[in-house]
Order: structure tokens, then sequence, then C-alpha cells
């Protein structure tokens, strides 16, 4: 016979729009929600406003107010994102971005919280940042900007559930019906049913070396993928850049403000890889321009930041204050003094892939959207302009909210007796690590990941060879490391339950770098160094395989930007 719900989980909660994840995304889906008239809860693996990468969103922002020409705006992001963008997103982004901003600026304002840099007549701050040639990138202040999405959620009557790890999906008669979940002090089970799902839990950033983002880990992505959702564009998994000595993060406007890259040599070395923009080029040229900086023997690379003026330096205190923080406690004035700087490989986070989405941030199962950087981000093509992230967060949580509220009206509730064989497998699973009695710990695990994820050869300057090598070690770390996981008590449960979903998640990235024939964007491969618009104008696409990862190429329109036909030198002196 088969067991009983309350037998397996401790706890069952039903509503209609469950929002899986609370960042600025997440937020924006469950006001939505709510404010359509659903009952909504909220969970998070953390504290709300507290927890994954909004709060260290580094003050960037894309707003396009209505002087600005909007044929601009598109060429420059779509050419930017070497054309790999959904252009129906970037025109919807473009044209539903400021409302979004504007509707939070207003709610800040009642709450007293200053969200958005204003100038002295009420007018959005603006300035160059990375990657902006023609557009400017508005001011955020990400704390403000949390608090204030917290207390608008709670107002409308959505119900927050914090620190809940959510690790599976169900699905009954071809739609997604709930999801379970562990509390991650405890140890208790949820089980949550639900009539919508919106992914919102960010990407996996394999808890590597950058500032505040050790708690995502892809859980989104893997359990999306084994529940049967297509995921896109995890070949553009990303890298940003940060200090060696001391994760750090707010490159964007460090830049935009005269910061500079330099080799030992004190050269200002990406004018030779960018020569529109020099130090403010995309991450997709300076990570690589790193690299081959130091594989010809020019490094280590420093961030310059002694031109900055005071007024700037006084900005990025103040929209910085980790950063800064970090630096006065290490006896570092980096406005004095050069900072030695390298890339960071971040994953999935901010950009960088995940469940594929149409513009109404519905996935191909029915009742699961993602937002966010749970899903395929694809305003951004490859990486385009900075802030881009941020409004998209914004206008695809809404989107989501609008319609998984709309989806949640007309779907049945579901028994929770018709799952519970799902439960009591995922169940199991999820305890399996409390069984063991010996084997290794979560943190070697993630030692042996990475070896196998952010060496450059592997990160940055790649080939066949050392994708493939990176790629059986990762599917054997997957097969066999695995299973001998243990933990001794919650804390190690949630860890260990973390390394699942970041095994799979790195699986997946480097079987979509190896399809990727080409280099664009994130991939750049020494054995196919062209951008080949003729064969691999494409999505990279995956889902379950038959034991793993099953990859494939899809075609895609291009209706406002048409990109050139043809093939072409992927990095400024691969000629």
């Amino acid at each position: 016979m088969a067991q009983r719900i309350d037998k397996l989980v401790n706890h069952v909660l039903d509503c209609d729009v469950l929002v899986v994840g609370g960042g600025c995304a997440g937020l924006f889906s469950a006001i939505k929600a709510r404010e359509s008239g659903r009952k909504v809860i909220l969970v998070d693996k953390g504290y709300v406003a507290r927890s994954g990468c909004s709060p260290f969103a580094a003050g960037a922002i894309n707003v396009r107010i209505p002087e600005d020409d909007l044929d601009t705006w598109m060429e420059e992001i779509v050419t930017r994102g070497e054309y790999l963008n959904d252009q129906e997103w970037v025109k919807l982004q473009l044209e539903e971005g400021l409302e979004r901003v504007n509707e939070l600026q207003v709610w800040g304002k009642a709450y007293g919280k200053g969200v958005m840099d204003e100038d002295a007549d009420g007018k959005y701050v603006r300035r160059k940042a990375r990657g902006n040639i023609k557009t400017l990138t508005g001011i955020i202040n990400a704390l403000p900007m949390m608090d204030t999405l917290r207390r608008k959620t709670l107002d409308v009557g959505a119900e927050l559930v914090e620190r809940v790890m959510v690790t599976h999906l169900f699905v009954h008669e071809g739609r997604v019906v709930g999801a379970l979940g562990l509390q991650t002090r405890t140890g208790e089970l949820t089980l949550f049913t639900a009539r919508a799902i919106i992914l919102a839990a960010g990407g996996c950033g394999f808890k590597g070396y950058f500032i505040g983002h050790h708690n995502l880990t892809g859980e989104a992505h893997y359990m999306a993928f084994k529940a049967g959702a297509w995921l896109r564009n995890l070949d553009q998994a990303m890298s940003n850049t940060t200090a060696r000595n001391l994760d750090i993060h707010g490159l964007s406007h460090m830049v935009g403000s005269g910061g500079r890259f330099l080799n030992k040599n004190g050269e200002e070395f990406m004018w030779r890889y960018d020569p529109e923009v020099g130090s403010r080029a995309r991450l997709t040229k300076l990570v690589i321009g790193m690299a081959k900086e130091v594989k010809a023997g020019r490094g280590p690379i420093y961030m310059d930041l002694t031109g900055v003026t005071p007024e700037d330096q006084a900005m990025l205190h103040r929209i910085l204050p980790e950063g800064f923080r970090a630096f006065e406690r290490m006896d570092i004035d980096p406005f004095k003094e050069k900072v030695e700087w390298m890339p960071s490989f971040e994953g999935s986070l901010i950009h960088g892939g995940g469940v594929h989405i149409n513009t109404r941030c519905e996935s191909n199962l029915p009742g699961l959207y993602a937002v966010g950087d749970a899903s395929c981000t694809p305003e951004h093509g490859t990486w385009s302009i900075t802030g881009l992230n941020l409004t998209f967060c914004f206008v695809s949580g809404a989107r989501a909210g609008q319609f998984g509220a709309e989806y949640a009206g007309s779907a049945s509730s579901i028994d929770s007796a018709k799952i519970v064989e799902s439960v009591s497998s995922a169940v199991d699973e999820i305890l399996a690590p409390l069984r063991f009695t010996g084997g290794i710990s979560s943190d070697e695990f993630t030692r042996r990941l990475l070896e196998n994820l952010i060496p450059y050869k592997i990160a940055y300057l790649r080939d066949e060879s050392t994708l493939k090598e990176a790629l059986a070690n990762v599917q054997r770390l997957r097969q066999e490391a695995l299973r001998r996981v243990v933990a001794r008590d919650p804390h190690e449960l949630v860890k260990a339950n973390e390394m699942r979903s970041m095994v799979w998640v790195a699986e997946m990235i480097l079987e979509s770098v190896l399809f990727r024939q080409e280099s664009r964007g994130f991939v750049y491969r020494e054995d196919y160094p062209n951008t080949d618009n003729v064969n691999w104008l494409k999505w990279v696409m995956l889902g379950q395989g038959e034991d793993g990862v099953k990859v494939w190429a899809e075609g895609f329109p291009t209706p406002y930007i048409k990109p050139p036909i043809e093939i072409y030198p992927a990095f400024r002196g691969d000629v």
C-alpha cells in the first residue's frame, strides 16, 4: 500500500501560484500574481531580500526613457549580444522596463526608500557603463530595492516561506502540480501543491569566487530538467571579474567612472581586443582578453581606479558598500593603488542560460514558468550591455506573475494522494546522504567539480580535447562520487543536495559548449575561432536524454535586426 503524504512530509501547503525564489524577479512575480487575486506563496532558500544575487546588484540597470530612440537601443543590444538575442524579448523589455522601474520607485518612496538615483529635476541619473556605446545605464541601490520589494509583497498579502530549499517538481497528467522543499535549519520537509509554479531561484554559481552567491547552486535548472522542461543558452555560462585577494562586485560602474585594466607592463590592454570601448568592454571580451594576456606572459592583470573623481568615488562607496568595506578591512585604498584582478567563473548566474521560455515566461511544461536567472535570460543574447539583467528580472517577474495567475485561475487543484509515489521517491533522494556512513564531504565534491570547470583551458581558451576530458570527469563525479556525499545534520544535508544540482548543471554547460562548434560570446574555442552565422546562428537547447543530457540546436527568428550571414573572426587579433 502506498504511503500517506502526512507520513512522508512534515507540512503540506496549497496555493494557486507558488513562486520559488525571493530575488527581485520572484518578488515581482509574487506581487503581480497576488494583485491578480490569487493565493500566492513565495518560498526562498534564505531570508527574502537578502538571498541570492539581487542584494548584490552592483547599481546598474538599463532604463530606456521616452526620449530615447527605440531602434538605437534595439540595434545596440542585438549587435552586442552577437545576434543570439530573442528579439521579441528585447523589444518587450525596452517597451515595459520603464513602467516597472517607475512602479518600483513609487513603492520605494512610499516606504521612505531611495531606490533609483535621481537628479535635481527628478530624472533618473544615467551614464555610460560597461558595454554602452549609444545607450545609458541607470544607477539603482540594491538593498533599498530589495527592502521595498519585500515590504510590497507582504503588503499585498503574499505568504513568505523562508529558509526552505525547493529540490523537486512534481508533474501529474502532463502539468506541474507541486514541489518539495527542505527546511535548511531543521531538516523538515514541506510539500507545496500549486496550480502554477514560477521558478525564480536564480542560476548556479558553483560556490565559486564571487561575492554573496554561494547559496545559488542550480536547483531551479536541475528540477526543471528532471521534470521534462527544456533549457537553453547554457553554452553561454558566464564569468565576471573580481579582485584576486577578495571577492568584490561593481565592475560596471567602476570602469564607467574611469577605471582601467592594466597588464604587468602598465598597458591598458583591452584597447587591443575592443577598440570601441577598451576597459568598458563586455564581459565576453574582457575575460577572454585577460586570459590571452596572461597566456602571452603579460599577466598579472590590475584594476586602476586612481583616475576616478572624488564625486564618483563617493557614488561607488554608496552603491557598493560590501566591497569597499572589504577593501577598508584589508587596508587597501583602491583609489590610490592598483588592485590585482582576475576573471571569476559564475556559471549560469546573472546570465548564462536556463529554462527555455516564451514571451509569457512559459516553459514547454504546462503550469511551469521561469523568470530572471532561472530562465535562459533571452534578452542578452551572449552578453550585451550591463544592466539588462535587472530590467529583465522586473519585466519577466511581472509578466510571469500575471500570466501564471491567469493559468492558475483555469487549472484544477491536485489531490496530493495522486503524487504520493513521486513524493516518496523524492524524499528518499533528499535524505539519502544521511544514511551513508562513509564517503566524501560536499566541500571535497565541490573542489573536484571546480577543477573541471574553472581552469582557463576549460572556461576560457577551450578546445575539443579539454572539453571532452572535463565532461568525462564531471560525468564520473555524477555517476560515482555523488552517491558517496555524506551528511550528518540538516546543514550538511542541504549542501549534499546542492551537489546534485551543481554536478548536473556542470554537465549541461560542458555538453552545450562542446556542441557549439564556433566561437561566440562566452564560448571561445581555439579549434573553432570564427563566429559562423551561416551554420551556427542557433540556440543550443537541451533536455533529458537516456542517461544524461540531450543537446540540439534550433534556429530562431530575427524580425527586427538582421544579422550578417557570414563567417568572421570572433576575437580581434585572431585574423
